[in-house]
């Protein structure tokens, strides 16, 4: 738990964090597309290529990933129920990690492509084609692929991943439970840091809880 502790972010950085991730995976697909079609001079080599990664495939393979992914879980899962083995909640947690690296592999790969294929009808414009009406629908594609994994991310990784901001109101409370208990203390303290150990679903956490502004009180 010390571990995960160390790694723990605000809600804002994590999201910054995962989109940086997703970008930089479509980055590399649209670089791929652009080297393969001799830097987007070769119509056809475009065209061959986005066909690898843009076809009636791609959903069935995305889905039967999922699949993939909850079976193992489900096997996981009974071999812990078997063997009465609370460590298989480890792996059961590193297999579901895997669901939104999945779907930003999938969706930056098909992102790239039809990034390359915009700026390509950019670069040569045509009257049957709009490259900003295709420029518009690779960034809602992008949105959605990243709105999906980053929720599938955050849904999995909330409660070890992502630091709990205390609300005022426990704030308070905490700060008046202390200064009773401190009140007759010698000693003037500007910090005080609390280790809370609680249990929940027979596993115990630990969560660090800072409070500032005592010493006027005490």
């Amino acid at each position: 738990m010390e571990k995960i502790e160390q790694y723990k972010q605000s809600w804002v950085k994590f999201i910054v964090s995962e989109f940086i991730v997703f970008l930089s995976q479509i980055a590399v697909f649209f670089m791929v597309a652009v080297f393969t079609s001799n830097f987007l001079n070769s119509e056809e080599k475009l065209v061959a290529f986005s066909k690898q990664k843009i076809n009636d495939g791609s959903l069935t393979e995305i889905g039967l990933t999922f699949l993939a992914i909850l079976v193992v879980i489900g096997f996981f899962t009974t071999l812990g129920r078997i063997f009465d083995n609370k460590n298989v909640d480890y792996f059961v947690n590193e297999v579901l990690y895997e669901m939104p690296k999945t779907i930003y592999f999938f969706g930056s790969a098909v992102t790239g492509v039809m990034l390359a294929i915009s700026l390509f009808m950019f670069l040569n414009p045509t009257p049957e084609a709009s490259p900003q009406g295709f420029g518009l629908l690779t960034l809602f594609f992008a949105l959605m692929v990243f709105l999906y994994g980053c929720g599938f991310s955050y849904a999995f990784k909330h409660k070890t991943h992502i630091k709990k901001n205390l609300t005022k109101k426990t704030e308070n409370s905490l700060e008046r439970h202390f200064f009773t208990y401190t009140k007759n203390s010698p000693f003037k303290l500007s910090r005080i840091s609390v280790v809370r150990n609680a249990c929940k679903d027979r596993n115990m956490y630990a969560s660090k809880i800072k409070i500032r502004g005592l010493r006027n009180r005490l």
